[in-house]
């Protein structure tokens, strides 16, 4: 909590001009030439706060709002970055984050709740008869590999809505998230792969499949600049949507 209380004045510090430190004397140009609110690096701090705070995780929306915190600002920084400024492109680019983000919590199921953290959320687990504190118990292996399923598939809507906002990015940047989203919801498909036994084993995409991956990342860039910009995109229809 000490620690966390002295990043959270550095970062005041650098969204209001007073950085001292050098990250944060870096992070100062950055968040004043590319005009980035200060609430979403503060939002960021947020998702530390959780951590410290042991934040229980009951429902799917508390798992949202914490990957919102951890990943999804980071998306919507960068898309700023990257010259997006309309609340569409960046609801995308948080749509992204957020998947990322319930990617690593998938993949590190076992390993987090090593270290006493369980993301998955509880009514899930205990649909499934499975206690947080069991989470690591071989004879909740199947269980626990259903419900780290359940949420991939919720990864899965929010990937898909991500890519509609490439279409919006610039054609560099459009591709390096193309390429960035291709190749991490894949980890979800090695997961997915390596079934309830390999849950004690870090997934990871090889590198023949990051190049399939980035062959695909570049025909959905192609796709979203083109077809992309003449059509409607799919409405983001239940899905978690950060605060105005």
């Amino acid at each position: 909590a000490e620690r966390l209380a002295v990043v959270l004045a550095q970062t005041l510090d650098a969204v209001s001009a007073r950085a001292i430190e050098p990250a944060f004397l870096a992070l100062e140009p950055v968040v004043t030439t590319h005009a980035i609110p200060a609430h979403y690096p503060l939002d960021l701090i947020e998702g530390m706060a959780m951590d410290v705070r042991d934040m229980p995780y009951r429902t799917i929306d508390d798992t949202l709002l914490y990957s919102y915190h951890v990943a999804g600002c980071v998306g919507v920084m960068m898309a700023i970055i990257m010259g997006a400024r309309d609340r569409t492109t960046l609801d995308r680019a948080c749509d992204l984050g957020i998947a990322f983000q319930l990617t690593n919590i998938a993949r590190d199921v076992l390993a987090d709740a090593a270290v006493g953290r369980v993301y998955l959320p509880s009514d899930w687990l205990a649909e499934v008869g499975v206690p947080p504190s069991e989470i690591g118990q071989l004879q909740h292996q199947d269980a626990v590999h259903g419900v780290t399923l359940r949420l991939l598939a919720e990864a899965d809507r929010y990937y898909e809505s991500a890519y509609h906002g490439i279409a919006r990015l610039p054609i560099r940047s459009a591709l390096a998230i193309a390429a960035a989203r291709r190749v991490y919801s894949d980890i979800g498909n090695v997961v997915r792969e390596g079934g309830a036994s390999a849950q004690s084993k870090r997934a990871y995409v090889g590198s023949t499949r990051k190049m399939l991956g980035l062959a695909r990342a570049v025909l959905d860039t192609v796709s979203a600049h083109t077809v992309g910009r003449l059509t409607r995109p799919a409405p983001r229809e239940g899905l978690w949507t950060m605060p105005a």
